[in-house]
C-alpha cells in the first residue's frame, strides 16, 4: 500500500496528465485552474483557511493561538513544464499540507500561524517571466512588470490574468517571518553520494546570454578557406573557449551552451550566421560577474581575430542568494534528531525560495532525484525519500511554529 504522500501526489498529478505520461500544467491553463480548485477544496476539507491572491497563488493556513500575525510558511509551485514529472513543485505543496495537518492533529493549534502556499507560477513554461507567483506575493513584481509578455499563441499574460479575475498587483506579504521549501534535488548529487537529505545553503546566481555571430554565407565548393567568413568556425572557437574557461575556473562555476543554430543551415553553404546561448552560474556574485565578463571578452577577442561581427545580449540575470543560517540549523537539528544523513549543498537550479529569501528568512530542503532526471515523465524519487523529507519538514515547522526557538 502506498503512503498518503504518494497517493496525494498521484491525485494532484491527474490534473494535467498528457499523452507522454507526464504532466503539462502551464500557468492559467485549464489544467492549472482545475488543479488549483481541487487543491483549494482539499485544503479546506483538511481544516485550513484558504484564499487565492491577486496572482492566483493559493494560500492555506492554520491560525496561531498566541501570535496569529506571525506566519511560518512552506510550499512550492503548482505549475509544470511541458510534460514534466509528478514531484517538481507539487511535492513541496502536498508534503507541506500533510505535515501541517499532522502537526495540528497531534499538537493542536500552533503558537504562530502556520501556512502552505501553492505558487501560481515558477517555471516560465508558458510566459517568459519566471517565478511570477512568488514575485507578485512578496512585492517583487506587479502587473506593470509583465506588460507586453506573450505566450506562443500570442496571448498577453496581463490579459489572461485579468480574464481569470486576478488583478496581478497586491501588497507584499509582510507577516511571513520564515519560509521553508521542500523540493526534489533535480540533480544526482544526493543519489551518487548516497545521502538522504540535502540542506541548501545558497542558490546560484545566473547570467544568460544570446550570442549572434555574423559572417558571410557562400558556396561550400568555390570559396577558398582563406577567403571565408565562416560563422560556424568562429562560433565553434568561441564555444570551445567558453567551456574551457569553465573547466579552468572549477566548481561551483558551471557554463552551458544549450542552443546552437546556423543560417542558412544547408550542407553545401558556408554558414553566414550562428546563434547560440550561454548560461553561466555560480554561488558567489563576484565570481559570477568575473567569469561572465571574462567569457564576454573572449567572445569579442575571437570575433576580432576572425574578422567576424558579434552581438551579445544578456537576456536574464539573477544574483546568488544565501539561505538563512538560523533555519538551516533548525533543519540540521531535525535531521540529527531523526538520524537522517544530510549534506550541506547549493542549488544549481532556480527556485521560488530565491525570491522569498530577499525579504523573508528562508531555507530549502532537497530529497534525491533518481539519476538526477527532472522536467520529464521519468522524474522519480523513492517513496522512502518523500516520507523522510516530509518528516524533516514537519519537525522543522514544529520548531518554528510551536516552540518559537530563535536560538
Amino acid at each position: 500500500m502506498s503512503s498518503l504522500i504518494l497517493e496525494k501526489l498521484q491525485w494532484l498529478a491527474g490534473y494535467g496528465w498528457d499523452e507522454q505520461g507526464g504532466i503539462t500544467r502551464l500557468v492559467y491553463s485549464d489544467a492549472w485552474q482545475q488543479a488549483q480548485q481541487a487543491l483549494k477544496t482539499w485544503l479546506e476539507e483538511e481544516g485550513f483557511s484558504v484564499e487565492v491572491d491577486a496572482a492566483g497563488n493559493v494560500i492555506a493556513w492554520i491560525p496561531g493561538a498566541e501570535s496569529p500575525d506571525e506566519w511560518i510558511m512552506t510550499g512550492s509551485h503548482l505549475d509544470t513544464v511541458v510534460s514534466g514529472g509528478i514531484y517538481d513543485g507539487q511535492y513541496g505543496i502536498v508534503a507541506g499540507a500533510l505535515a501541517i495537518a499532522k502537526l495540528v492533529k497531534e499538537y493542536g493549534a500552533p503558537k504562530k500561524t502556520i501556512a502552505v502556499v501553492a505558487f501560481a507560477e515558477e517555471e516560465a513554461s508558458r510566459f517568459p517571466f519566471a517565478m511570477w507567483g512568488s514575485k507578485s506575493m512578496f512585492g517583487k513584481a506587479t502587473i506593470d512588470d509583465i506588460k507586453g509578455i506573450k505566450d506562443t499563441a500570442g496571448l498577453l499574460m496581463e490579459q489572461v490574468i485579468k480574464e481569470l479575475g486576478y488583478s496581478g498587483t497586491q501588497e507584499p506579504r509582510k507577516q511571513v517571518e520564515a519560509f521553508v521549501e521542500l523540493h526534489i534535488e533535480q540533480g544526482n548529487v544526493l543519489e551518487t553520494e548516497e545521502i538522504d537529505v540535502g540542506i541548501v545553503h545558497s542558490i546560484v546566481g545566473q547570467r544568460r546570454l544570446r550570442i549572434t555571430v555574423t559572417g558571410e554565407a557562400n558556396h561550400a565548393g568555390t570559396t577558398p578557406m582563406a577567403y571565408r567568413k565562416d560563422a560556424m568556425k568562429t562560433a565553434s572557437l568561441m564555444v570551445n573557449r567558453l567551456l574551457s574557461i569553465a573547466d579552468e575556473w572549477g566548481d561551483p562555476l558551471v557554463a552551458t551552451v544549450g542552443q546552437f543554430e546556423l543560417e542558412p543551415n544547408i550542407s553545401n553553404v558556408v554558414p553566414g550566421s550562428a546563434h547560440f546561448t550561454l548560461d553561466v552560474r555560480h554561488i558567489d556574485e563576484q565570481s559570477l560577474e568575473e567569469a561572465a565578463n571574462k567569457m564576454i571578452a573572449e567572445i569579442e577577442l575571437i570575433a576580432k581575430d576572425q574578422s567576424i561581427e558579434v552581438a551579445i545580449e544578456t537576456w536574464f540575470s539573477s544574483q546568488p542568494v544565501q539561505m538563512n543560517e538560523r533555519i538551516i540549523q533548525q533543519l540540521i537539528q531535525s535531521c540529527k534528531k531523526q538520524k537522517i544523513p544530510y549534506k550541506s549543498m547549493h542549488s544549481g537550479a532556480a527556485h521560488d525560495s530565491q525570491v522569498v529569501a530577499t525579504t523573508v528568512p528562508t531555507a530549502m530542503l532537497f530529497v534525491p532525484s533518481k539519476s538526477g532526471i527532472s522536467h520529464s515523465p521519468l522524474e522519480f524519487t523513492e517513496e522512502k525519500s518523500l516520507i523522510q523529507g516530509m518528516e524533516v519538514l514537519e519537525d522543522t515547522l514544529f520548531r518554528l511554529a510551536y516552540e518559537d526557538d530563535k536560538n
